[in-house]
């Protein structure tokens, strides 16, 4: 008889591979899909993030129900809140590095970046990127080189990327 997946990443005791390793906060600033919310939080709690952010600056209401139901249970088990982008440098502690995932003139490949143990990964909106005032008091920008015909990825496949990296850095400094 065959284990389930569920079964072998039991046994593999990946959520040890956690201990030592600072959790990252994630950022998502002002994303247009609840679906892309939800799938961040999925994220988030796949990396043991400490906060998930979502910055929304209109008023509009997002319905939780469509939120929680593609983070297929994450958003109970994780810390998460809708807040204002003015309200944001509030819930960072002054020891982590604000990261831009977004491509401009002053980022770095992100082949060639060493995250932070302490990181804050901020992603930006679907169409627009993240917003010039965020990606001005970020320390870092950082972009993901796509080398086919569509030069950009879904917000939570870069991000997906950034956090596994973050994650293998981390993870290999302190087995090392």
């Amino acid at each position: 008889m065959t284990n389930s997946s569920v079964e072998l990443f039991k046994n593999l005791q990946i959520s040890g591979s956690f201990e030592g390793i600072s959790s990252p906060i994630i950022v998502a600033d002002n994303l247009r899909t609840p679906e892309n919310m939800g799938l961040i939080l999925r994220l988030a709690a796949n990396v043991n993030a400490c906060v998930t952010l979502f910055l929304s600056d209109n008023d509009s209401k997002f319905k939780t129900s469509k939120i929680k139901r593609t983070s297929s249970g994450a958003s109970e088990k994780i810390n998460w809140k809708i807040i204002k982008t003015s309200e944001l440098m509030s819930y960072i502690p002054e020891d982590y590095t604000l990261i831009a995932l977004e491509t401009s003139k002053d980022s770095k490949s992100i082949f060639s970046f060493r995250f932070p143990k302490k990181s804050v990964i901020i992603v930006g909106n679907e169409v627009l990127g993240i917003q010039k005032k965020l990606l001005d008091i970020s320390q870092c920008k950082v972009h993901i080189p796509v080398p086919g015909k569509l030069s950009s990825l879904n917000v939570t496949h870069a991000l997906s990327i950034a956090l596994f990296t973050w994650f293998e850095q981390n993870m290999y400094s302190i087995t090392s």
